[in-house]
């Protein structure tokens, strides 16, 4: 992980990294956050790994972030949500973009929209 705020340096630096990246997933956070994992180690995988742990099908997951870091979760959930303050390049990435922040009770407008109103 590296920490700046400048989003454009971040960027830059996973350019110039490309080389010796190949075999890591890239993601970024917290609009200052640029993070190297091991190639599958992500949010993604990890929520699979739950839903098949507990018998759930991966369809009838449902997954909430705001940044880059959680977009490999979006795409493996069923229903992949966005925090209305989602990062703006990533927002065309989900399924739904919620009315709430994630300091707006995001997590309760999904329940009561998807879970509660079915």
């Amino acid at each position: 992980m590296y920490v700046n705020t400048d989003y454009a340096y971040l960027r830059q630096i996973e350019e110039e990294l490309k080389d010796i990246t190949q075999d890591l997933d890239v993601s970024y956070s917290s609009n200052r956050y640029i993070e190297f994992n091991q190639k599958g180690v992500n949010k993604g995988s990890g929520l699979l790994f739950l839903a098949d742990l507990l018998g759930v099908r991966p369809e009838e997951t449902i997954a909430v972030g705001d940044n880059f870091n959680d977009l490999s979760m979006i795409r493996a959930a069923g229903l992949g949500v966005g925090v209305n303050n989602t990062a703006a390049d990533m927002k065309p990435l989900c399924d739904v973009i919620l009315n709430a922040t994630c300091d707006q009770d995001a997590i309760a407008e999904v329940v009561e929209r998807y879970i509660l109103e079915k």
